[in-house]
């Protein structure tokens, strides 16, 4: 699924918290978005899900179900249902309580696809998000039973039963450790599905992300390959740090290394 964000822009509580944000993540690619606390992530995440309609601009999709060379059309436009079809949001927050099975959750996903009468579950498609996710041990386990990090990974394989063709995430690394987060990020990467995905370590955006997007108060600071956005300059401007941007001895993808000091301390 192709995306282009045009000039989008929203307030919350009277501050506009997304403004005037044009980018183009790339299809089919993992796109890095970064930012400091507050500067508008999770908004322009749920704008791009089109569960926020923006005050100024649009989130503009092309629609798998429509004919091919047919124009884009904004996201929050479309029937909720195709929609659902389509674009899949994992966000922060999930309710520990829920009274059911991991099996059960995941096929949450699914609900866009059931007639509307019907109770029916692809349980193929459960199964194999399961397994994506690696939570199928966890299949028959209950909900709340369910440590920070396994209950991320079956939400991951929520997302992932709706098998969509644009995949958002909200800080999908929180409760995950080092080497959960590494296979996570390489399996979403190598999905070959269009994914924006809100990140806060910066060094595990650099390793795993085709392209990155920088927020930095609402607006866009700069957008491009990590190599060529994750500069000392960058990191003084928007994250108020010092840092040295080096190159990873295997890969060449940049490493920041943090000297120690706040870029304001400094001055």
């Amino acid at each position: 699924m192709e995306l282009r964000i045009d000039g989008v822009a929203t307030r919350l509580g009277g501050r506009w918290v997304v403004d005037g944000i044009d980018a183009t993540p790339p299809p089919g690619a993992l796109t890095g978005l970064l930012g400091p606390n507050g500067a508008g992530k999770t908004t322009l995440l749920r704008l791009v899900a089109g569960l926020l309609p923006p005050e100024r601009g649009a989130v503009l999709v092309t629609d798998p179900d429509a004919p091919s060379g047919a124009p884009a059309v904004p996201v929050h436009a479309l029937p909720r249902r195709r929609r659902a079809r389509h674009v899949a949001l994992l966000e922060q927050e999930s309710n520990a309580t829920v009274p059911l099975s991991v099996r059960e959750v995941v096929a949450l996903g699914r609900i866009p696809y059931r007639s509307l009468w019907g109770t029916d579950v692809d349980d193929g498609a459960v199964d194999r998000a399961l397994g994506a996710a690696s939570a199928a041990h966890l299949a028959d386990r209950a909900w709340s039973t369910l440590s920070g990090g396994e209950r991320q990974r079956v939400q991951i394989a929520r997302a992932l039963a709706q098998e969509p063709d644009l995949l958002l995430l909200d800080e999908p690394t929180n409760h995950l450790d080092v080497s959960a987060q590494l296979s996570l990020l390489a399996f979403v990467r190598d999905l070959g599905v269009t994914t924006v995905a809100a990140l806060h370590d910066l060094n595990l955006a650099a390793a795993f992300c085709t392209h990155v997007l920088v927020l930095s108060e609402g607006r866009l600071a700069a957008a491009g390959a990590p190599a060529d956005v994750l500069t000392p300059a960058l990191l003084r401007a928007v994250y108020r740090v010092e840092a040295e941007v080096l190159r990873h001895p295997t890969t060449g993808r940049p490493v920041i290394a943090l000297t120690g000091g706040s870029a304001e301390a400094d001055r």
